[in-house]
């Protein structure tokens, strides 16, 4: 895993060291998760996304999700059912 740390610009908080995922070496046969977080246009992003990776790669499902509202954080919940039901996630930011 590779590591990094994490610097959020909007607060005077002390970094944090954070780790990323191990990279897929082929979708192939992968589950794909959508996470919309609900701003305009998110869903339509998302949709030519997901046409997009499936044109390419033999995606064997694809889970969608919504954030409840785009002005708050994912539940934990949320991200945590996402995780154990997809192998990768892509998530639509849209305005």
């Amino acid at each position: 895993m590779s590591k990094y740390n994490l610097l959020n610009p909007t607060s005077q908080e002390e970094t944090t060291e954070k780790y990323l995922a191990p990279r897929l070496d082929n979708l192939d046969g992968k589950v794909m998760g959508l996470l919309d977080i609900t701003k305009n246009g998110s869903d339509i992003f998302l949709e030519r996304v997901e046409e997009l990776i499936c044109e390419q790669f033999d995606i064997a499902e694809v889970v969608r999700i919504k954030k409840p509202t785009f002005s708050r954080p994912a539940p934990t919940e949320l991200l945590v059912n996402l995780a154990d039901r997809s192998d990768f996630v892509v998530e639509g930011l849209a305005d």
